[in-house]
């Protein structure tokens, strides 16, 4: 019996060491393949993000040729793109100043009535452009009525001083009339006559004629632009009254003030140039005059020019900025000015190398501008470039407008 049972046990035992082995190579068998799934699958991964970088710096590769800027030899002779050097040159420190046009008082008028009177009739509006000797206003003059009856006394006493005269002259060819009689005849007729130019005169004095029936009529003495006009239908205007003032607006004035300390040369009939503030457009005036001494609180000496452009946006009471060259020079780096382009709201100059394909790449320099040559023709740079380097000079509009067309077509 002990033996039997002795058997049975041993037998358990095996059952139960053959069962935990299954258990333990099942679990080594399933370690093992997950083991090599995950390692098959970041292979995968890293092989699909090898394959993304590959194909996105092919794609940034082409993107960046697309955006390269290349011109042969034969496109820019064809496009007048021309090429320079980055020099060292001089150039005119420059100030600015703040000025403002003014109306030529020698080219205005002002319009005033010889006589007073009432204001009947108003022909022009403020603003409008006139002509010499076109109508302004007409006035009813009370004193122009007894001036032109005058006239009138003065021309009917004339023509029977003519009759008497011619009456008397007959008679004293004759030998009828007494010689004295046909003298005083003559002096009355001489005397009518001297009357009637007189009382002509008048008239003519105050701009009117015989047969105006009292009315007077106020008319522009130069051409020019009303820029002033008080009158109105119906009111009383006096002698000497401003009812008008005309300015001729082709030529105005330019009036600054100048520091003593400032280090500029200014002189009469010398040429200085100024920028409107609205457009930026620049114009020439010519140096007129300027003050003697120095005001005595500010330091400052009041300088007027003639403005030498009759452009349509000057306008007088229009402020701006006088630009004025120093009477020293510095050699500074310096390019052309049409080389300067604006990208991106910055200055930008567009750098040659020269390629393989016997043509040039361009490369687009930001750089900080400083003063310009008086003439315009020559900018300083201040930061982006050195001396010796390739630039366009001239079409670098072209490069500029190819780069923002590239840049339109890959926002697409």
């Amino acid at each position: 019996m002990n033996i039997r049972l002795k058997k049975r046990s041993q037998w358990i035992w095996i059952a139960m060491i053959v069962v935990v082995t299954g258990v333990l190579a099942s679990l080594l068998l399933w370690n093992n393949k997950a083991k090599t799934t995950g390692d098959a699958e970041q292979g995968e991964q890293a092989h699909a993000h090898q394959e993304n970088e590959k194909a996105g710096a092919e794609e940034g590769d082409d993107h960046a040729e697309e955006e390269k800027l290349a011109l042969t030899s034969e496109q820019m002779q064809q496009q007048n793109v021309k090429l320079a050097q980055v020099s060292v040159g001089e150039v005119n420190e420059s100030q600015t100043f703040p000025a403002k046009l003014v109306v030529n008082t020698d080219r205005q008028a002002h319009v005033s009535p010889s006589l007073a009177g009432r204001v009947e009739s108003v022909y022009v509006e403020l603003g409008q452009q006139v002509k010499r000797g076109q109508a302004l206003a007409n006035l009813l003059v009370p004193d122009l009525v007894d001036q032109q009856a005058n006239l009138q006394i003065a021309q009917t006493n004339l023509e029977l001083a003519k009759q008497d005269y011619d009456r008397e002259r007959s008679l004293w060819s004759q030998g009828i009339s007494a010689k004295q009689d046909y003298q005083r005849a003559y002096n009355a007729y001489r005397q009518a006559q001297i009357q009637v130019q007189a009382a002509r005169s008048r008239l003519s004095a105050f701009g009117a004629g015989s047969g105006s029936s009292g009315r007077y009529t106020l008319t522009a003495p130069i051409n020019g632009v009303i820029s002033n006009k008080d009158i109105v239908i119906g009111e009383n205007v006096q002698l000497a009254d401003q009812l008008f003032t005309i300015d001729q607006l082709d030529q105005l004035w330019l009036e600054f003030v100048l520091p003593t300390m400032a280090n500029i040369g200014v002189q009469p009939n010398q040429q200085i140039r100024f920028k409107s503030l609205q457009t930026g457009n620049t114009f020439n005036a010519q140096v007129q005059s300027l003050t003697t001494e120095a005001d005595a609180q500010t330091g400052r000496l009041q300088v007027r020019a003639k403005v030498l452009s009759n452009a349509a946006e000057l306008r007088p009471n229009l402020m701006v900025n006088v630009e004025l060259q120093a009477t020293s020079k510095q050699s500074v780096i310096r390019v052309s000015a049409a080389a300067i382009q604006q990208v991106e709201g910055k200055d930008v100059v567009f750098v040659a190398k020269a390629n393989q394909q016997k043509g040039f790449d361009f490369d687009v320099v930001p750089v900080q501008i400083g003063q310009r040559t008086q003439d315009g023709q020559w900018v300083e740079i201040k930061q982006g470039l050195t001396s010796g380097q390739s630039y366009v000079a001239e079409g670098s509009f072209l490069l500029k407008s190819e780069l923002e067309k590239g840049e339109a077509d890959h926002g697409h």
